[in-house]
């Protein structure tokens, strides 16, 4: 009798065992073992921090990108884009004590109108002589944000918030925040080009994709302090996303344990840089005599104590500047300590801030893997209170 030709079975069982090889070697498939949830020494927080590998965080940020091409500037396709990759990425990562909101508001564009009106009188009218170039370039700016703000009435925000409910020390809240909207200028007359192509890679795809990988690690964690991740909407606009999660937070009268914002941590270059080194960047903070300062001088230096500690191939130097370019200067105002881990915006700013060339592709993704790693690290020591 003729044997029969079993090649379409195996070749249909080798398919399978394909796909089961494929899911188990997935960029979730590692998990953190039982005793490395002990975290009780430096060891284990690095232990836990660095199973995000430098490949999958530079895959979540090329993920984030190019879904949400060419821009996400709020209104947008793209913009809409973020929004569900964003929520659908959160809505994965179930255990207990996670939770995922969205929250719904409406953008304060009046409030957004005088910040610029304001910052105009304060920085440019009472700084730089009518006669300065200068001037005109900055009132050109101050103008066409205006008109953009315009633009923009009736369009809601998007607030996507996650959040993993502390196991003993529940009212010690850490919120951690990045920006996902983008926002394009003219480099020459920084008019707002609302139409234009703004991959927005370093700005801020390197802050949302640290956010969602630090995501996938903090899931897996029992945490003794609660820890809240936000994305935050408008913020290119007068930050009104983060402007109005604040002022809910002040309704509820909820106290933090402090604010990290993450924003551009993927732009070093050794070339440009005026002090021609690689890894030196910046962790802004209030100016000393301001109100508040003390609180974030106490967690700049928890958290660089430690980060330095755990990876000690990056530095995030202190500046004491009140930077006022992002979401933290909506807690500064609230009364909450707030800092900034970001680019060396003195030595080593990026030149494709709100340009069409904020590709993956230009930036440095050793020392964006260091940034993820040195925050995270500190992050995690800082909730088990393993901090230098």
């Amino acid at each position: 009798m003729k044997k029969k030709n079993k090649t379409p079975m195996m070749k249909g069982s080798l398919s399978k065992i394909a796909l089961f090889f494929l899911v188990a070697t997935s960029a979730h498939a590692w998990d953190i073992s039982p005793y490395e949830k002990k975290i009780k020494t430096t060891y284990n927080v690095t232990s836990v921090t660095e199973k995000i590998s430098k490949d999958e965080l530079e895959k979540n940020l090329r993920d984030f990108v190019s879904s949400t091409r060419p821009s996400r500037f709020v209104g947008t396709p793209g913009h809409q884009k973020a929004i569900d990759f964003i929520e659908k990425k959160l809505k994965e990562l179930k255990s207990p004590g996670a939770s995922f909101e969205r929250v719904e508001f409406t953008p304060d564009v009046a409030k957004a109108g005088e910040f610029y009106a304001e910052d105009f009188k304060k920085e440019v009218v009472a700084k730089i002589p009518k006669t300065d170039p200068n001037y005109d370039h900055w009132k050109g700016f101050t103008l066409s944000m205006m008109k953009t703000l315009d633009s923009v009435k009736g369009v809601k925000g998007i607030n996507l918030v996650w959040e993993k409910k502390g196991t003993t020390k529940p009212d010690e809240v850490i919120v951690i925040g990045a920006n996902y909207d983008t926002l394009l200028n003219d480099p020459k007359t920084m008019v707002v080009d609302t139409k234009g192509a703004m991959p927005g890679a370093d700005n801020n795809g390197t802050g949302v994709a640290a956010l969602l990988s630090m995501a996938q690690i903090l899931n897996k964690l029992d945490l003794p302090k609660t820890v809240r991740l936000v994305f935050f909407d408008f913020e290119e606009l007068g930050f009104l996303g983060s402007k109005d999660y604040v002022a809910s937070l002040k309704s509820k009268n909820e106290k933090l344990a402090g604010y990290i914002n993450l924003v551009m941590l993927g732009h070093d270059s050794k070339r440009d840089d005026k002090e021609k080194k690689n890894n030196n960047m910046k962790v802004y903070l209030r100016n000393p005599n301001d109100k508040g300062a003390d609180e974030d001088l106490k967690l700049v230096t928890m958290l660089t104590n430690t980060g330095k500690k755990l990876y000690s191939t990056i530095d995030f130097k202190p500046e004491a500047n009140s930077m006022n370019s992002s979401s933290h200067i909506s807690f500064w105002e609230a009364g909450y300590p707030a800092v900034c881990f970001s680019q060396n915006w003195e030595s080593d700013f990026n030149p494709r801030f709100h340009t069409p060339n904020d590709f993956v592709e230009t930036l440095n993704i050793n020392t964006y893997t260091s940034a993820f790693r040195y925050i995270t690290g500190a992050l995690i020591a800082w909730n088990y209170d393993i901090v230098k």
